[in-house]
């Protein structure tokens, strides 16, 4: 899903490091370089630059760090308010604080952001890469990321 919703932003962003020309995009932005494939070689591209910018970072955490409070999307868009309470209460927030938080997370929150007209915000639902990736995109992801998703409890195993 990150890809997915990586390969959508990117295509419009204005964010320096997609927008700036490089040499190893042939001279151009990344942003240039995704809009002038097809979706399915764009999302190829995303895959591989997703892969080296995010996803090697993932792989490499230590999950087990009780100073972090770890936060899956999907399991926060059950119910954003009690997972934001629960972050901010993680954090040392009580009083007006978690009150003044809890409002901005409130009026910020999915249910309450307009699709309509932004670039970035599309429809979040956990699973879409199912109706974007092909099955050399799986192949690409898996040959890259080799066992992150069942590291990461998403995936039984590699079968996915």
């Amino acid at each position: 899903d990150m890809v997915v919703s990586g390969w959508h932003y990117h295509l419009r962003c204005t964010e320096d490091w997609v927008v700036t020309p490089l040499e190893r995009f042939g001279g151009r932005s990344y942003q240039d370089l995704l809009n002038s494939l097809d979706p399915h070689d764009g999302l190829m591209a995303e895959i591989e630059e997703m892969t080296r910018r995010t996803l090697v970072h993932m792989a490499r955490w230590n999950y087990k760090q009780p100073e972090f409070l770890e936060l899956r999307y999907e399991d926060l868009l059950t119910d954003e308010l009690m997972w934001f309470d629960r972050l901010f209460r993680h954090y040392g927030f009580d009083g007006s604080l978690l009150h003044d938080s809890m409002a901005i997370a409130h009026k910020y929150s999915r249910g309450n952001l307009s699709v309509v007209g932004d670039g970035h915000v599309r429809s979040g639902e956990p699973g879409e890469w199912r109706e974007h990736f092909k099955p050399d995109h799986v192949a690409a992801f898996k040959e890259l990321t080799g066992h992150l998703l069942v590291d990461l409890g998403y995936e039984q195993n590699l079968d996915w």
